[in-house]
């Protein structure tokens, strides 16, 4: 099953869309634009993954779904959505670390939201 995480970012868009881009380039994420204007970000290597499965670490194929959009207060919006799919192919130890993996970049993304929050 899916995990969905709704980060709220007050501010200027392309300003908040950018500190998040950086974000995830800092956790070890390449990024790519969806053809629905979402982006991908991936993080490993599918090989990596099925050869070295609990040992992969950084390199354990790791995927996410940034949707972005506006809610009704004007501030944008980042959904980090994680299809742990892939994750299993790391055998049990690589659906734990996916699940680190995505709690820790939500938990830096919900760093940034707070540090753009009007005083």
């Amino acid at each position: 099953m899916a995990s969905t995480h709704d980060v709220f970012l007050e501010g200027a868009h392309d300003e908040s869309r950018h500190l998040v881009e950086q974000t995830l380039t800092d956790h070890g994420f390449t990024l790519s634009l969806a053809s629905d204007g979402s982006t991908r970000a991936v993080r490993g290597t599918l090989a990596s993954t099925l050869a070295l499965r609990a040992f992969a670490g950084r390199a354990q194929l790791l995927t996410l779904g940034v949707q972005w959009f506006v809610d009704d207060r004007g501030r944008l919006v980042v959904r980090v959505v994680h299809e742990p799919a892939l994750s299993v192919l790391g055998g049990p130890v690589g659906v734990v670390r996916a699940q680190r993996a995505v709690g820790e970049v939500v938990r830096a993304l919900e760093a940034v939201a707070l540090a753009r929050r009007a005083p």
